[in-house]
C-alpha cells in the first residue's frame, strides 16, 4: 500500500479536518458571492426598472461565468495545483464583487456577475476534488456532501445580508459586504489552505518533496525521503479524454452531464427565482426573502442528509431518489403558494431534494477519475451543467414575461428531475466507474450495493 493509500485507510487527523473544513467555508462564500442576486434582484429592479426577462438574464449572468470558470480555469488546478486556483479565484471573486457595487447600469452589473461567477464556477470545481483529497475513503461521500451545503448556507446570509443592509443601505452595500468577506477568507486561505498531496504526487512541480513533507508532519506522519512513484506518466488532457470519451466510458458521462444539467436547471430555477415568484404570489416582499432562505436551509439539510446516507445506499440510486422527490415537492410547492404557512414548510422540502442531487452529483464525479486529472475532469462537468444552471433563470424570466402563473412555472421545471432520475439509475447500471484510460480503471472510493 503506497502512502497515499496509506493516509486515506486511516483516521482523518486534525490538519484534514482542517483543510476540509477551510473548503466548506470557501464554499459558503462563493454560495454568498453567487447567489446573493437573488435577494437584492427586486431592489435592482426597482430602481432600474427592469423588465422579468432582463432580470432572468441578470441572473444567468453568475451561472454563465460559472461555466467559463468551469471549462477554462478549472484545468488550472491539475496543472498550477489546487491550491493556487483557489487563492486566485477568490481574489478575482473579491474584485467582481467590489465592481459590482460600484456599477452605474445594467449592462456593468451583468459584466460583473459573469466575472464573479467565473471564480465561483472554477472553486465549483476545484473545492469538491482537494476536499476528497484530503478525506479518508470512509468519510470521502461524507466530507464531499458538507462542502456542497456551503452554497446554502451562502444563500442562507446573502438573504439575511439583505434584509439588514437593504433597507437602510441599499442594494450596493450587500455586494460590498460580499467583497470585504471574500477578501477576509483569502487572506486566511493563503495562511492556512494545503496543497492537495495526490497533486503533489502526480504533477511533481517545483519543490513538491518539501511540500509533501511539511504536510506530513502537520497530519503526524512521518516526512518521506522521496516522492512517491506517481500512479501514471500519462499526460492530463489525454487522461481526461480517454476518460470521457473512450468506448462505454462515453455513455457513462453523457449521462452524467444529463444528470448535472437536470439538477442545475431545478436548483437555480428554485434558488433563483423563489423570493420573486413568491412576491409575485402575493406575498410580501419580507415573507419572500424568508421563502428563500428556508429553501437554502432545506438544501442544508439536504446535502447533510445525502452525506449521511450515502455510504450505506450507493450515490448514484440515492441521488435518484431525491431527483424524484425533488420533482414531486416542486408540483407540491406549486400547489402551496396559496398558504403562506404551507408554502414555508415545502420551501425546506424543495431545497432539501433539490440541492441534495447536486450534492449527489459532486459525490460521484470525483471518484470516476484519476487524480492527475479530477480537476479538469469535474470542471469539464461543471461548464456542461451550467447550461442547465444559466438556462433556468432565463427561460423562468420569459415565462413570467409571457403570463406564466408562478405555480405553473414550479410544475414545469419539475420535469428535469424526472429525467435526472432515469440518468442517474441508468448511470448506476451502466457501470462502476469511468475508467482513466483505455486500459486502467478507477475504482470508486464509494460502491455502490
Amino acid at each position: 500500500m503506497n502512502l497515499l493509500e496509506q493516509v486515506k485507510n486511516s483516521p482523518m487527523s486534525r490538519a484534514q479536518v482542517r483543510a476540509v473544513a477551510l473548503c466548506l467555508v470557501i464554499n459558503l462564500v462563493d454560495g454568498f458571492d453567487l447567489l446573493v442576486t437573488s435577494f437584492v434582484g427586486p431592489a435592482i429592479t426597482r430602481q432600474w426598472g427592469l423588465s422579468p426577462s432582463s432580470v432572468g438574464v441578470l441572473l444567468s449572468g453568475g451561472l454563465a461565468g460559472m461555466a467559463v470558470g468551469g471549462l477554462f480555469l478549472a484545468p488550472l488546478g491539475d496543472r498550477v495545483g489546487r491550491r493556487r486556483l483557489t487563492l486566485g479565484c477568490l481574489a478575482l471573486a473579491s474584485l467582481g464583487m467590489l465592481a459590482a457595487a460600484a456599477t452605474q447600469d445594467f449592462g456593468q452589473l451583468l459584466a460583473c456577475r459573469v466575472v464573479t461567477g467565473a471564480a465561483v464556477g472554477a472553486m465549483a470545481a476545484g473545492l469538491p476534488v482537494l476536499t476528497s483529497e484530503y478525506a479518508n475513503h470512509r468519510r470521502r461521500g461524507l466530507v464531499v456532501a458538507l462542502i456542497t451545503t456551503g452554497y446554502g448556507l451562502g444563500s442562507v446570509i446573502a438573504g439575511i445580508a439583505a434584509s439588514l443592509l437593504l433597507g437602510s443601505f441599499g442594494w450596493r452595500s450587500v455586494f460590498l459586504f460580499g467583497a470585504i468577506v471574500t477578501a477576509l477568507l483569502f487572506a486566511v486561505a493563503l495562511r492556512f489552505l494545503p496543497e492537495s498531496m495526490d497533486f503533489l504526487v502526480a504533477r511533481r512541480p517545483r519543490q513538491a518533496l518539501r511540500k509533501l513533507n511539511r504536510i506530513l508532519v502537520s497530519i503526524g506522519r512521518t516526512p518521506v525521503e522521496e516522492l512517491p512513484a506517481a500512479q501514471s506518466a500519462v499526460t492530463t488532457r489525454k487522461v481526461v479524454l480517454d476518460s470521457l470519451f473512450r468506448g462505454s466510458n462515453a455513455v457513462r458521462t453523457v449521462l452524467v452531464w444529463v444528470a448535472f444539467v437536470a439538477a442545475q436547471l431545478m436548483f437555480y430555477f428554485a434558488s433563483s427565482w423563489t423570493p420573486s415568484l413568491l412576491l409575485k404570489a402575493g406575498m410580501s416582499s419580507r415573507q419572500g426573502t424568508s421563502g428563500g432562505v428556508l429553501l437554502s436551509l432545506g438544501g442544508v439539510t439536504g446535502a447533510v442528509l445525502l452525506g449521511l446516507l450515502v455510504t450505506r445506499f450507493g450515490p448514484r440510486r440515492l441521488t435518484a431518489a431525491y431527483f424524484g422527490i425533488g420533482a414531486v415537492a416542486l408540483i407540491g410547492f406549486s400547489f402551496s403558494l396559496g398558504t403562506l404557512a404551507l408554502a414555508l414548510v415545502v420551501a425546506v422540502l424543495v431545497g432539501l431534494f433539490l440541492n441534495g442531487t447536486v450534492t449527489g452529483i459532486n459525490v460521484i464525479v470525483p471518484n470516476l477519475y484519476p487524480a492527475e486529472a479530477r480537476a479538469t475532469a469535474l470542471g469539464m462537468a461543471v461548464a456542461v451543467s451550467r447550461l442547465g444552471a444559466v438556462l433556468a433563470p432565463l427561460v423562468a424570466g420569459f415565462l413570467l414575461q409571457a403570463g406564466w402563473a408562478p405555480a405553473s412555472m414550479f410544475r414545469f421545471f419539475a420535469i428535469p428531475g424526472v429525467l435526472g432520475a432515469v440518468a442517474t439509475l441508468l448511470l448506476a447500471r451502466f457501470g462502476r466507474g469511468v475508467s482513466a484510460t483505455a486500459d486502467r480503471p478507477v475504482e470508486s472510493a464509494v460502491t455502490e450495493a
